[in-house]
């Protein structure tokens, strides 16, 4: 699965509204530091369905 421009927006703003750690951040989605770090770096773009999945679902869940 393809990580868009606007998935990449999301997660930083997500992060910077509950203002944690990248690290704070992977934790709270379950995908590991490295690939979240890569992800918002855009390094790494395509990415397992269940690491979209988790990604997703954290955008989704109401803090």
């Amino acid at each position: 699965m393809i990580v868009s421009n606007e998935m990449m927006l999301a997660l930083r703003l997500k992060r910077g509204k509950l203002n944690i750690t990248k690290k704070e951040s992977a934790r709270q989605t379950g995908v590991s530091p490295k690939t979240f770090q890569e992800i918002l770096d855009g390094k790494k773009l395509e990415v397992q369905k269940r690491t979209f999945d988790k990604l997703n679902d954290w955008l989704l869940k109401e803090d």
